[in-house]
């Protein structure tokens, strides 16, 4: 097990630290060739289709996910799977009519321009089908499909956002286009993956809709929190200090990521194996993964404390050099995220994502006040400070309740 679970941590962390290096190569490039203000208007339209994604995704990935623990009948589970892909259709649709009739006043709230703001439902759905291809490839431990699908993506977002920026110069248009013109051919290519595979060949039902739809909108406000968590500090700062300053900030994050992407690879790897394990009662396993991996997110999270000095000095352009400022608190919020990973997916597995869209709701709504009253108290690193504390609050909350939940359906199980 621990073979396996070793195995599967280093092709998802390889995948991922791949994934990773298109931000992170592209770091350079776009910090010669764009100014700090357009970096930060780009972060801006990242962070408003990271929004959106909820809404038109429905955490039907989530859904996909779990599901497949739980049905047996493999007919029935692609009848799920497509049910799931059709109702995320539909919301596109919906949320794509009322971007379009709010456009501009959108377009003067967010600081966008308008042009950017028509595409945006559009970038958002072609992050959908490749997040289900993903999600039953990880479910279904086809590792090795997982990261050549996820590989060749990276290969295709990066020659294209390098040709388009270095070469012909095309600023954050190159980059849009670089990314969402990626997702737009391996969209095609999961369509006729999943026809392969026998989904889209049965007839086509609506009787899981329920289902989806009791799993995904309950899940809505803890992906809002989420997101509003990871990205509104982009907003504030937009407000109160300028785009120029939400590109520093932004350099500093997705430097300090960089342990977010090995929580997140160790989390992949894990949770289909706590899933299994958690049916099985074996839960002296998990608690025993659960301490190691505790421990390897804070050595990981020390290792890249000390590193940051040479990734500014070889990798970053002198104008971005002010963000490292941010750098400490926003990698210290980080590991509190991912040490709240191996937690909440306690309340996953017993389907209790009501329960965790209440936590995230709330945290995130802790998350703006503390935005609110930090960053006119400290300025702009008052919302690094502000990450932190609300991830710590996370943490804390999730291992409590997730504790709580286990104890109980222990007793349950005991008593029958």
């Amino acid at each position: 097990m621990i073979k396996k679970l070793t195995s599967d941590i280093i092709i998802y962390g390889g995948t991922n630290a791949l994934k990773s290096l298109v931000p992170f190569l592209m770091l350079p490039i776009l910090t010669i060739y764009i100014s700090p203000n357009e970096y930060g208007e780009l972060a801006l339209i990242e962070t408003t289709i990271l929004f959106l994604l909820p809404f038109i995704m429905l955490n039907i990935n989530g859904a996909i996910n779990v599901e497949f623990f739980h049905q047996e009948n493999k007919s029935e589970y692609k009848q799920y799977v497509v049910n799931a892909i059709i109702i995320s259709f539909l919301a596109f649709l919906l949320v794509s009519l009322l971007l379009y009739l709010f456009k501009n006043t959108i377009s003067a709230l967010i600081n966008i321009d308008l042009i950017f703001v028509e595409f945006l439902t559009v970038f958002t759905f072609l992050r959908v089908l490749t997040s289900v291809i993903l999600v039953i490839f990880q479910a279904s431990r086809q590792v090795y499909s997982y990261a050549s699908f996820s590989i060749f993506q990276t290969i295709v977002d990066f020659t294209i956002s390098y040709y388009l920026i270095a070469i012909l110069q095309y600023g954050i248009k190159g980059r849009l286009i670089g990314i969402y013109g990626s997702f737009f051919i391996f969209s095609i290519l999961a369509i006729y993956i999943l026809y392969r595979m026998g989904y889209f060949k049965d007839k086509l039902t609506f009787r899981y809709t329920k289902e989806i739809l009791s799993f995904g909108i309950p899940l809505i406000p803890h992906s809002i929190g989420g997101i509003i968590l990871a990205m509104s500090d982009r907003y504030f700062i937009s407000y109160y200090a300028g785009n120029s300053e939400v590109g520093l900030y932004t350099v500093a994050y997705q430097i300090s990521a960089v342990l977010l992407l090995i929580s997140m690879s160790i989390n992949q790897a894990w949770s289909p194996m706590f899933f299994r394990l958690m049916k099985d009662n074996r839960h002296d396993y998990i608690n025993k993964f659960i301490i190691s991996l505790c421990t390897v997110y804070m050595i990981s999270a020390i290792s890249i404390y000390f590193l940051s000095p040479f990734i500014y000095d070889n990798f970053i352009d002198i104008k971005f050099h002010n963000s490292q400022i941010y750098f400490s608190f926003l990698l210290l919020g980080f590991l509190f995220q991912s040490l709240y990973f191996l937690f909440a997916n306690y309340l996953f597995y017993y389907k209790k994502t009501a329960l965790l869209g209440i936590i995230t709701f709330t945290g995130a709504t802790i998350n703006l006040i503390l935005n609110f009253i930090l960053i006119k108290q400290h300025g702009v690193i008052g919302v690094a400070y502000a990450t932190a504390i609300t991830w710590f609050l996370y943490f804390v909350s999730v291992t409590v309740i997730a504790k709580y939940l286990q104890g109980k359906m222990n007793e349950c199980a005991k008593q029958s």
